[in-house]
């Protein structure tokens, strides 16, 4: 008798997820479509309409008596993380370490920019991309997006691509798929309040 809606992703661009029958190690693995209903026809791309989410691992977990979707990054992703860098790059994993209120802003040189805001007392992981690059295509694009982390969390997971920017608890309590479309990567990271940043390149 559920009251109120589970979303398994608070992001404005995590749609039609696909799961797998039969995955090893009776895993529950999905993928989503990257987009968004709102402007899917009108992102400013060519020759495709927005790529798929890294593979997912669903399980439960519990918080207050309710029982929630855990989403994970499928544990393949381990392998694809490279060499330690000082600055993010076009395609990078960066895990920060959570001790309270946080924000992370990560900008080009263009003045581009997204900034993701944890909230310690509210309990909440803030996705700002009204200023993330190209967002004249629709008047649904440029947003804030919030997620609730059902209780506290200490370690975020943030995988940045060319155009989405894909952000885990590493308990899986929350995760956020947004959509970016910056006219340069995003290659500078300010890590303001109780946080700590890594970053690694992705390998493929």
């Amino acid at each position: 008798e559920p009251t109120e809606t589970k979303w398994m992703d608070y992001g404005k661009d995590h749609y039609a997820t696909i799961t797998f029958d039969n995955a090893p190690e009776g895993r529950h693995v999905g993928i989503a479509w990257m987009s968004n209903w709102q402007y899917a026809n009108q992102v400013p791309t060519k020759q495709f309409r927005s790529a798929n989410s890294i593979a997912r691992d669903f399980g439960l977990f519990e918080y207050n008596g309710e029982t929630y979707c855990s989403v994970s990054p499928a544990k393949e992703m381990d392998a694809v993380r490279g060499q330690r860098v000082s600055s993010p790059t076009e395609t990078c994993e960066i895990v920060v370490q959570l001790r309270g209120d946080a924000q992370l802003p990560l900008r080009n040189a263009k003045g581009e920019r997204v900034v993701i805001t944890h909230d310690a007392a509210e309990q909440t992981i803030d996705f700002d991309r009204r200023r993330s690059g190209d967002v004249s295509f629709s008047e649904a694009f440029p947003c804030i997006v919030t997620s609730p982390t059902y209780g506290q969390i200490k370690t975020l997971r943030i995988f940045v691509d060319r155009s989405s920017i894909e952000i885990f608890d590493a308990d899986g309590k929350m995760a956020m798929t947004n959509l970016v479309f910056p006219s340069d990567p995003y290659n500078k990271l300010v890590v303001k309040g109780k946080a700590k940043a890594t970053i690694y390149k992705l390998k493929f």
